[in-house]
Protein backbone atom coordinates (compact mmCIF):
# COMPACT_ATOMS: atom_id res chain seq x y z
CA UNK A 1 0.00 0.00 0.00
CA UNK A 2 1.26 3.75 -1.06
CA UNK A 3 2.37 5.49 1.66
CA UNK A 4 0.38 8.83 2.10
CA UNK A 5 1.78 11.82 0.66
CA UNK A 6 2.61 14.54 3.49
CA UNK A 7 2.10 17.92 3.37
CA UNK A 8 5.09 19.47 4.18
CA UNK A 9 6.45 23.63 5.38
CA UNK A 10 10.79 23.86 4.52
CA UNK A 11 11.98 26.81 6.05
CA UNK A 12 15.52 27.86 6.59
CA UNK A 13 17.43 30.61 8.34
CA UNK A 14 17.65 33.86 6.43
CA UNK A 15 20.91 34.58 7.22
CA UNK A 16 23.66 34.22 4.11
CA UNK A 17 22.47 31.43 1.08
CA UNK A 18 23.59 28.37 2.78
CA UNK A 19 20.51 27.33 5.20
CA UNK A 20 18.71 27.59 1.96
CA UNK A 21 21.30 25.82 -0.20
CA UNK A 22 21.14 22.70 1.81
CA UNK A 23 17.44 22.95 2.01
CA UNK A 24 17.64 21.91 -1.73
CA UNK A 25 18.47 18.20 -1.60
CA UNK A 26 15.94 18.29 1.07
CA UNK A 27 13.11 19.53 -0.92
CA UNK A 28 13.63 17.33 -4.10
CA UNK A 29 14.12 13.86 -2.00
CA UNK A 30 10.51 15.18 -0.73
CA UNK A 31 9.03 15.87 -3.74
CA UNK A 32 10.56 12.84 -5.32
CA UNK A 33 8.97 10.93 -2.87
CA UNK A 34 5.49 12.42 -3.59
CA UNK A 35 4.78 14.38 -0.80
CA UNK A 36 3.64 17.94 -1.15
CA UNK A 37 5.68 20.88 -0.22
CA UNK A 38 5.43 24.46 0.89
CA UNK A 39 8.66 26.91 1.53
CA UNK A 40 8.24 29.46 3.98
CA UNK A 41 11.24 32.00 4.64
CA UNK A 42 12.16 35.92 3.56
CA UNK A 43 14.55 37.72 1.92
CA UNK A 44 17.76 36.21 -0.14
CA UNK A 45 17.11 32.78 1.73
CA UNK A 46 13.62 32.70 -0.15
CA UNK A 47 14.42 33.58 -3.14
CA UNK A 48 16.81 31.33 -3.80
CA UNK A 49 14.31 28.13 -2.98
CA UNK A 50 11.69 30.38 -5.16
CA UNK A 51 13.95 30.19 -8.29
CA UNK A 52 15.13 26.34 -7.48
CA UNK A 53 11.77 25.49 -6.56
CA UNK A 54 9.32 27.76 -9.05
CA UNK A 55 6.19 25.59 -9.31
CA UNK A 56 5.68 24.76 -5.11
CA UNK A 57 3.83 27.58 -3.29
CA UNK A 58 5.48 29.97 -0.94
CA UNK A 59 4.98 31.97 1.86
CA UNK A 60 6.37 34.99 3.95
CA UNK A 61 7.84 33.68 7.06
CA UNK A 62 10.17 36.70 9.22
CA UNK A 63 13.16 35.72 10.70
CA UNK A 64 16.24 36.63 12.66
CA UNK A 65 18.62 38.30 9.60
CA UNK A 66 20.72 40.61 11.31
CA UNK A 67 23.07 43.53 9.79
CA UNK A 68 26.12 44.12 11.28
CA UNK A 69 27.96 47.46 11.78
CA UNK A 70 31.29 47.55 10.34
CA UNK A 71 33.27 49.12 13.68
CA UNK A 72 32.65 46.03 16.82
CA UNK A 73 33.00 42.58 17.19
CA UNK A 74 30.23 40.14 15.51
CA UNK A 75 30.08 37.86 18.21
CA UNK A 76 29.56 41.41 20.67
CA UNK A 77 27.30 42.66 18.07
CA UNK A 78 24.99 39.39 18.34
CA UNK A 79 24.99 38.96 22.67
CA UNK A 80 23.12 43.03 21.96
CA UNK A 81 20.78 41.36 19.89
CA UNK A 82 19.87 38.20 21.97
CA UNK A 83 16.65 39.66 23.18
CA UNK A 84 15.83 40.21 19.36
CA UNK A 85 16.68 36.93 18.41
CA UNK A 86 14.36 35.60 21.38
CA UNK A 87 11.54 37.95 20.53
CA UNK A 88 11.24 36.21 16.79
CA UNK A 89 11.52 32.59 18.06
CA UNK A 90 8.53 33.40 20.18
CA UNK A 91 7.27 35.14 16.67
CA UNK A 92 7.72 32.58 14.40
CA UNK A 93 6.39 29.92 16.94
CA UNK A 94 2.82 31.94 16.47
CA UNK A 95 3.18 32.31 13.11
CA UNK A 96 4.15 28.92 12.62
CA UNK A 97 0.86 27.81 14.76
CA UNK A 98 -1.46 29.85 12.13
CA UNK A 99 0.19 28.33 8.83
CA UNK A 100 -0.44 24.94 10.86
CA UNK A 101 -3.95 25.89 11.15
CA UNK A 102 -4.63 27.48 7.69
CA UNK A 103 -2.57 24.71 5.56
CA UNK A 104 -3.21 21.53 7.63
CA UNK A 105 0.38 20.82 7.47
CA UNK A 106 1.51 16.89 8.42
CA UNK A 107 5.21 17.90 9.49
CA UNK A 108 7.81 21.06 9.29
CA UNK A 109 11.59 20.85 8.64
CA UNK A 110 13.35 24.02 9.55
CA UNK A 111 17.28 24.48 9.21
CA UNK A 112 18.74 26.30 11.84
CA UNK A 113 15.28 28.29 13.22
CA UNK A 114 14.53 27.60 16.52
CA UNK A 115 11.01 28.85 16.51
CA UNK A 116 9.74 26.58 14.56
CA UNK A 117 8.55 23.69 16.45
CA UNK A 118 5.12 23.13 16.80
CA UNK A 119 3.12 20.36 19.48
CA UNK A 120 0.64 19.44 17.11
CA UNK A 121 2.45 18.15 14.69
CA UNK A 122 6.15 16.26 13.41
CA UNK A 123 8.85 18.76 13.87
CA UNK A 124 12.16 18.64 12.64
CA UNK A 125 15.11 21.22 12.64
CA UNK A 126 18.41 20.78 10.85
CA UNK A 127 21.50 22.42 12.15
CA UNK A 128 25.34 21.36 12.33
CA UNK A 129 25.45 24.05 15.66
CA UNK A 130 24.91 21.87 18.45
CA UNK A 131 27.60 23.86 19.82
CA UNK A 132 28.78 27.19 19.71
CA UNK A 133 31.79 28.53 18.86
CA UNK A 134 32.89 31.62 21.34
CA UNK A 135 35.13 33.91 21.27
CA UNK A 136 38.33 33.99 23.26
CA UNK A 137 36.91 36.22 25.82
CA UNK A 138 33.56 34.22 26.04
CA UNK A 139 35.27 30.74 26.08
CA UNK A 140 33.94 30.50 29.62
CA UNK A 141 30.41 30.14 28.06
CA UNK A 142 30.87 28.17 25.31
CA UNK A 143 29.40 24.96 27.45
CA UNK A 144 26.55 27.06 29.36
CA UNK A 145 25.76 28.02 25.62
CA UNK A 146 25.89 24.15 24.66
CA UNK A 147 23.16 23.24 27.42
CA UNK A 148 21.11 25.99 26.10
CA UNK A 149 21.42 24.84 22.61
CA UNK A 150 20.63 21.22 23.74
CA UNK A 151 17.56 22.62 25.59
CA UNK A 152 15.84 24.87 22.54
CA UNK A 153 17.01 21.69 19.99
CA UNK A 154 14.97 19.24 22.56
CA UNK A 155 11.99 21.18 21.31
CA UNK A 156 12.02 19.33 18.28
CA UNK A 157 10.74 15.85 17.85
CA UNK A 158 13.99 15.50 15.47
CA UNK A 159 17.27 17.06 14.81
CA UNK A 160 19.12 16.03 12.17
CA UNK A 161 22.76 16.99 11.84
CA UNK A 162 24.35 17.25 8.19
CA UNK A 163 27.65 15.84 8.97
CA UNK A 164 29.45 12.58 9.54
CA UNK A 165 29.54 10.90 12.66
CA UNK A 166 33.04 10.20 13.30
CA UNK A 167 34.55 12.82 14.10
CA UNK A 168 36.30 15.86 13.11
CA UNK A 169 33.34 15.06 10.76
CA UNK A 170 33.30 18.56 8.41
CA UNK A 171 32.39 20.51 11.50
CA UNK A 172 34.66 19.63 13.71
CA UNK A 173 33.76 20.76 17.65
CA UNK A 174 30.83 22.00 16.54
CA UNK A 175 28.46 19.11 16.27
CA UNK A 176 31.34 16.26 17.95
CA UNK A 177 32.94 17.75 21.12
CA UNK A 178 29.62 17.64 23.12
CA UNK A 179 27.45 14.73 23.19
CA UNK A 180 24.47 15.42 20.91
CA UNK A 181 20.71 15.87 22.13
CA UNK A 182 18.94 12.16 22.53
CA UNK A 183 16.41 13.23 19.34
CA UNK A 184 19.54 13.89 17.01
CA UNK A 185 21.04 11.73 14.55
CA UNK A 186 23.39 12.67 11.66
CA UNK A 187 22.34 12.12 8.08
CA UNK A 188 25.80 13.22 6.28
CA UNK A 189 26.71 16.31 4.84
CA UNK A 190 23.94 17.99 2.98
CA UNK A 191 24.87 19.66 -0.73
CA UNK A 192 22.66 20.32 -3.61
CA UNK A 193 25.52 18.68 -5.72
CA UNK A 194 25.50 15.15 -5.74
CA UNK A 195 28.34 12.36 -6.09
CA UNK A 196 26.57 11.75 -9.43
CA UNK A 197 27.33 15.21 -11.41
CA UNK A 198 31.09 15.38 -10.61
CA UNK A 199 33.20 15.27 -13.33
CA UNK A 200 36.49 13.64 -13.55
CA UNK A 201 38.08 16.03 -15.54
CA UNK A 202 38.25 19.86 -15.60
CA UNK A 203 36.08 20.61 -19.03
CA UNK A 204 38.32 23.67 -19.24
CA UNK A 205 41.87 22.99 -18.68
CA UNK A 206 42.80 26.44 -18.54
CA UNK A 207 43.09 27.70 -14.80
CA UNK A 208 39.91 29.68 -13.14
CA UNK A 209 38.82 31.20 -10.31
CA UNK A 210 35.27 30.91 -9.03
CA UNK A 211 34.65 33.82 -5.99
CA UNK A 212 31.29 32.76 -4.02
CA UNK A 213 30.18 35.94 -2.29
CA UNK A 214 27.85 35.06 0.47
CA UNK A 215 27.14 35.86 3.94
CA UNK A 216 24.73 39.17 6.02
CA UNK A 217 25.63 42.86 4.96
CA UNK A 218 27.59 44.99 4.94
CA UNK A 219 30.40 41.80 4.78
CA UNK A 220 28.87 40.55 2.14
CA UNK A 221 29.42 43.66 -0.34
CA UNK A 222 32.98 44.27 1.27
CA UNK A 223 34.05 41.00 0.16
CA UNK A 224 32.72 41.29 -2.91
CA UNK A 225 34.55 44.85 -3.39
CA UNK A 226 37.66 43.31 -2.10
CA UNK A 227 37.57 40.32 -4.45
CA UNK A 228 36.81 41.80 -7.61
CA UNK A 229 39.22 44.87 -7.42
CA UNK A 230 42.39 42.04 -6.65
CA UNK A 231 41.05 39.52 -9.31
CA UNK A 232 40.95 42.40 -12.03
CA UNK A 233 44.92 43.11 -11.23
CA UNK A 234 45.42 39.66 -11.70
CA UNK A 235 45.74 37.86 -15.75
CA UNK A 236 43.45 34.88 -14.94
CA UNK A 237 40.38 34.08 -16.06
CA UNK A 238 37.74 34.31 -12.74
CA UNK A 239 33.92 34.34 -12.29
CA UNK A 240 32.06 35.78 -9.55
CA UNK A 241 29.10 35.03 -8.09
CA UNK A 242 27.49 37.64 -5.99
CA UNK A 243 24.63 36.04 -4.53
CA UNK A 244 22.07 38.77 -5.12
CA UNK A 245 19.05 36.48 -6.35
CA UNK A 246 16.80 39.99 -6.29
CA UNK A 247 18.81 41.32 -8.86
CA UNK A 248 18.16 41.31 -12.75
CA UNK A 249 21.42 42.12 -13.89
CA UNK A 250 22.25 38.30 -14.69
CA UNK A 251 25.77 38.87 -15.94
CA UNK A 252 28.35 41.46 -16.12
CA UNK A 253 31.68 42.08 -17.83
CA UNK A 254 34.85 43.64 -15.58
CA UNK A 255 37.89 43.34 -17.99
CA UNK A 256 38.61 39.07 -17.45
CA UNK A 257 36.20 39.01 -14.32
CA UNK A 258 32.92 37.61 -15.47
CA UNK A 259 29.80 38.67 -12.51
CA UNK A 260 27.15 36.53 -12.22
CA UNK A 261 24.17 38.20 -9.77
CA UNK A 262 23.13 34.72 -8.76
CA UNK A 263 23.78 30.87 -10.39
CA UNK A 264 21.43 28.23 -10.00
CA UNK A 265 22.88 24.53 -8.55
CA UNK A 266 23.30 23.50 -11.96
CA UNK A 267 25.01 26.17 -13.16
CA UNK A 268 26.68 26.80 -9.81
CA UNK A 269 28.18 22.85 -10.15
CA UNK A 270 29.18 23.62 -13.81
CA UNK A 271 31.26 26.62 -12.37
CA UNK A 272 32.98 25.03 -9.26
CA UNK A 273 33.61 21.94 -11.74
CA UNK A 274 35.21 23.74 -14.10
CA UNK A 275 37.83 25.79 -11.21
CA UNK A 276 40.51 25.36 -10.66
CA UNK A 277 40.26 27.33 -7.08
CA UNK A 278 37.32 28.48 -5.09
CA UNK A 279 37.32 31.93 -3.02
CA UNK A 280 34.75 31.91 -0.79
CA UNK A 281 33.47 32.02 3.14
CA UNK A 282 33.88 28.99 4.78
CA UNK A 283 30.29 28.52 5.79
CA UNK A 284 29.60 25.26 6.90
CA UNK A 285 26.90 25.24 3.29
CA UNK A 286 29.71 26.15 1.22
CA UNK A 287 32.45 23.40 2.86
CA UNK A 288 29.69 20.95 2.40
CA UNK A 289 29.20 21.35 -1.37
CA UNK A 290 33.30 21.88 -1.76
CA UNK A 291 33.43 18.41 -0.14
CA UNK A 292 30.66 16.92 -2.70
CA UNK A 293 32.55 18.79 -6.06
CA UNK A 294 36.47 17.33 -4.44
CA UNK A 295 37.32 20.98 -4.55
CA UNK A 296 40.39 23.69 -3.95
CA UNK A 297 39.52 26.31 -1.80
CA UNK A 298 40.76 29.36 -0.62
CA UNK A 299 38.78 30.70 2.50
CA UNK A 300 38.25 34.11 3.98
CA UNK A 301 36.29 34.07 6.58
CA UNK A 302 33.81 36.86 7.57
CA UNK A 303 35.38 39.49 10.51
CA UNK A 304 34.43 38.55 13.34
CA UNK A 305 32.30 35.63 12.55
CA UNK A 306 33.78 32.91 15.29
CA UNK A 307 32.61 29.68 13.73
CA UNK A 308 33.76 30.93 10.16
CA UNK A 309 37.34 31.65 11.78
CA UNK A 310 37.35 28.06 13.37
CA UNK A 311 36.23 25.99 10.51
CA UNK A 312 38.52 27.43 8.43
CA UNK A 313 41.48 26.55 10.79
CA UNK A 314 40.12 23.22 11.44
CA UNK A 315 40.07 23.05 7.34
CA UNK A 316 43.62 23.57 6.99
CA UNK A 317 45.06 22.17 9.66
CA UNK A 318 43.06 18.97 8.16
CA UNK A 319 45.17 19.90 4.81
CA UNK A 320 42.36 20.55 3.08
CA UNK A 321 41.98 24.56 2.53
CA UNK A 322 44.40 27.40 2.94
CA UNK A 323 42.59 30.57 4.41
CA UNK A 324 43.56 33.73 5.20
CA UNK A 325 42.15 36.96 7.09
CA UNK A 326 40.31 39.34 4.54
CA UNK A 327 42.28 42.35 5.99
CA UNK A 328 45.79 40.11 4.32
CA UNK A 329 43.92 38.77 1.27
CA UNK A 330 46.71 39.18 -1.68
CA UNK A 331 45.50 36.97 -4.21
CA UNK A 332 48.35 37.61 -6.09
CA UNK A 333 50.42 35.52 -3.82
CA UNK A 334 47.22 33.30 -2.03
CA UNK A 335 45.94 31.67 -4.98
CA UNK A 336 49.22 29.88 -6.26
CA UNK A 337 49.66 28.83 -2.09
CA UNK A 338 45.88 27.78 -1.81
CA UNK A 339 46.63 25.43 -5.44
CA UNK A 340 48.72 23.79 -3.44
CA UNK A 341 46.39 22.33 -0.81
CA UNK A 342 45.02 18.99 -1.33
CA UNK A 343 41.73 20.19 -1.51
CA UNK A 344 38.27 18.55 -0.29
CA UNK A 345 38.45 14.56 -0.58
CA UNK A 346 35.33 12.19 0.19
CA UNK A 347 35.94 10.50 3.86
CA UNK A 348 32.69 8.40 3.48
CA UNK A 349 30.15 6.88 1.54
CA UNK A 350 26.87 8.60 2.16
CA UNK A 351 23.79 6.92 2.85
CA UNK A 352 21.92 9.67 0.88
CA UNK A 353 18.05 10.99 2.40
CA UNK A 354 16.34 8.71 1.34
CA UNK A 355 16.19 5.89 3.82
CA UNK A 356 15.56 9.09 6.52
CA UNK A 357 12.69 10.55 3.86
CA UNK A 358 10.93 6.77 4.58
CA UNK A 359 10.84 6.93 8.49
CA UNK A 360 9.19 10.07 7.86
CA UNK A 361 6.05 8.05 6.56
CA UNK A 362 6.09 5.43 9.29
CA UNK A 363 6.24 7.22 12.03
Amino acid sequence: MQPKPLRILVSPLDWGLGHASRCIPVVKQLLEAGHSVTLAGSGRSLMLLQKEFPELESVTLQGFSPEFKQSGGMAFQLLRMLPIFLRMMVRENRELENLVEQYHFDLVISDNRYGLWNKNIKSIIITHQVMVKAPWWLKFAEYPLYLVSKFLISRFDECWIPDNESTPGLSGDLSHKYPVPGNAMFIDPLSRFSDSELSNEQENPDAKITAIISGTEPQRSNFEELVSRQLMELDLKATIISGKPESNDSVGLRGNLTVLSNASAEEMRKLISDSTLIICRPGYSSIMDLEAMRSKVLFVPTPGQTEQQYLAELHQKLGNALWRNEDELNLKTDIPDAIKYRGFTKNSEDKGLKPIMERLVKK
